[in-house]
């Protein structure tokens, strides 16, 4: 799909922090997160109610509206706590599996391509997606107005209307006087006019007019700056779109492709930019550092197959920080282009096809035969072989019943020269075997990419 232009310019923007995202329920529909949408989920909750007789079946104005049940409920009890207890109970909100939409919203966070996500959900999808890519050391999680003066970071994720860890049945903000008592001059007017003052606010996940949402909406959108550009992320025609409507943005301005489709475009541009970025390193490489010219586009394309979240791992796995998102640094790109040139040298003098898979390992093909797998390192200029060395073996072991994991690995970025082996022999007997520039302990293989340059008939090894 493509994206309006201020949207697709702010989601690559360079120095990152040009955009805000207000999530609703509709986010969490989504598979395999699972969870219903506001109308069917009040609905279900006030059926339970009138079953367990804490309501009749006409107390309720409106029973497709969480807030006027919860104002019912209050209103007769002088708590929500039957309100709350029962979404508890009812709906897996505290470990829901996060969707595809929720994980590239971890990984923009982690980019610093969104600064603020304001969600008015109770379920925690989001921190467990943010969980999920092991980003959650950069970014502030704010629960609650408590939070706000230590939690905060450069980036943060504020639940508007608190969530399912809060003890306190009473502080959900479920019904509209607990709206109104939180806006003025506290917690969500402060988040509104100091948070989402971005150049664009991304509204998605909301779609039927729903009591306290539509109000946190109204209000969120009033205070907002006009400099400010607004776009919804919808379902369909814009105009089944109640939201739409009351947030008063123009038709372009609204994304019918739904929450997990919007996001893949949005991280799609940003990966664009990311390997405009990539490339500017190659071939910095090669006109400052000394190292042959390769052609790299045959892995490059297999990297952009695996989309930004499937990137953001493999440089993970790379960095030997593994099965977590690792962002985009301009510190790291010369690595990775050093790494990129290596493997295309070895593409190229061994005529095979090189694949680079989700877990990080990169597969040698010929003709549909399979010739070999390779561990990927760098060592960030400051790890030795040793560490390199013992950091692969003990993720080997961690993986034992995986068969497929290669025995051979392509090393770049380390602190030290290869000239003495750095581990014991195999043998104390017979020692190493000599003449190969593979060699290394318990069948696990380290080659430097300055051995592979200096040498280039030696590469064939890699795949005997």
């Amino acid at each position: 799909m493509s994206l309006p232009s201020a949207l697709s310019q702010a989601v690559a923007h360079q120095g990152g922090g040009r955009i805000a995202l207000v999530l609703g329920a509709g986010c969490s529909i989504e598979p395999p997160t699972c969870l219903p949408a506001s109308i069917p989920c009040s609905q279900e909750i006030h059926r339970q109610l009138v079953e367990d007789g804490v309501l009749v079946s006409d107390e309720c104005p409106n029973p497709a509206d969480l807030s006027a049940v919860a104002d019912t409920v209050h209103s007769k009890l002088h708590s929500q706590r039957e309100v709350v207890a029962r979404l508890r109970d009812r709906y897996d909100l505290k470990t829901p599996k996060p969707n595809e939409g929720y994980l590239i919203a971890a990984a923009l966070l982690a980019e610093r391509a969104v600064s603020a996500i304001v969600t008015l959900n109770y379920d925690l999808a989001l921190s467990n997606a943010i969980a999920e890519l092991g980003v959650g050391k950069g970014i502030g999680i704010i629960e609650r107005p408590e939070h706000l003066g230590s939690g905060r970071q450069l980036v943060n994720v504020y639940y508007l209307h608190r969530n399912v860890n809060d003890p306190d049945p009473e502080a959900w903000v479920l019904r509209s006087a607990a709206l109104l008592q939180e806006w003025k001059g506290h917690w969500e007017q402060i988040i509104s006019t100091t948070v989402l003052t971005t150049p664009v606010v991304v509204f998605a996940g909301l779609g039927s007019r729903i009591g306290v949402l539509e109000s946190a909406v109204q209000l969120l959108r009033t205070a907002l700056p006009n400099t400010t550009s607004f776009f919804q992320f919808g379902y369909g025609d814009p105009t089944n779109s109640e939201f739409f409507r009351s947030l008063n943005i123009d038709t372009a301005a609204y994304l019918p492709d739904g929450w997990c489709e919007c996001m893949r475009a949005l991280s799609a541009r940003l990966l664009e930019e990311q390997f405009a970025y990539l490339t500017l390193a190659i071939s910095e490489q090669t006109a400052q550092g000394g190292i042959p010219a390769e052609n790299t586009a045959g892995l490059e394309r297999s990297l952009r197959r695996l989309g930004l979240l499937g990137v953001g791992r493999v440089r993970g796995h790379w960095c030997l920080d593994f099965d977590r998102y690792r962002a985009d640094l301009e510190a790291e790109r010369g690595l990775f282009a050093d790494l990129l040139l290596a493997l295309a040298l070895v593409e190229r003098t061994t005529n095979a096809t090189l694949k680079v898979l989700p877990d990080g390992q990169v597969e040698l093909s010929r003709d549909g035969l399979i010739l070999a797998r390779l561990f990927v390192a760098t060592g960030h200029g400051h790890r030795t072989k040793s560490t390199i060395e013992a950091t692969l073996q003990s993720r080997r072991h961690s993986r034992r019943h995986h068969s497929t994991d290669p025995n051979r690995a392509i090393v770049a970025g380390t602190s030290d020269h290869w000239t003495v082996p750095l581990s014991p022999p195999k043998s104390v007997v017979r020692g190493d075997p000599e003449g190969s520039v593979v060699d290394g302990p318990e069948g696990l293989s380290l080659i430097h990419v300055s051995h592979l340059r200096q040498d280039p008939s030696r590469i064939p090894e890699l795949v005997l």
